[in-house]
């Protein structure tokens, strides 16, 4: 009767061990959701997102907008970092923002390409 205990105590010993393993692998799965800030390349976590603004219309497929930045570089940049524009790879100023097209895709997720920062893309009336 004591060898029964012993292997059922040992059975859920492991068993709780394993349980807990897996939820630390799932939990480390779900902290970065593989994102990364196009100003200042910072890992984004799940519930940051972008600060931006998307200009109307909504229902097309191509859209124009304005970058800030995330969390961590706008609208104070975090110590160690600093905002680059992908463009024309100079440091981008805290009021400054990057101009991107927001590709919204019928399936799947949205897709952004930056054109570029306040410096190095000029609108076309800024001739």
């Amino acid at each position: 009767m004591g060898a029964a205990v012993c292997v059922i105590v040992a059975l859920i010993f492991w068993y709780l061990r394993y349980s807990q393993k897996q939820k630390l692998k799932n939990a480390k799965k779900k902290i970065v959701q593989n994102v990364k800030c196009p100003l200042c390349s910072s890992d984004l976590f799940v519930g940051e997102n972008l600060i931006s603004k998307v200009y109307r219309p909504m229902n097309v497929p191509d859209q124009l907008m304005t970058v800030w930045g995330c969390p961590h570089c706008y609208p104070k940049c975090e110590p160690g970092l600093k905002r680059i524009c992908p463009v024309c790879h100079k440091e981008v100023a805290g009021n400054q923002s990057l101009t991107a097209r927001l590709f919204n895709k019928s399936l799947g997720k949205k897709h952004v390409h930056v054109l570029g920062c306040s410096n190095c893309h000029k609108s076309r009336g800024d001739n």
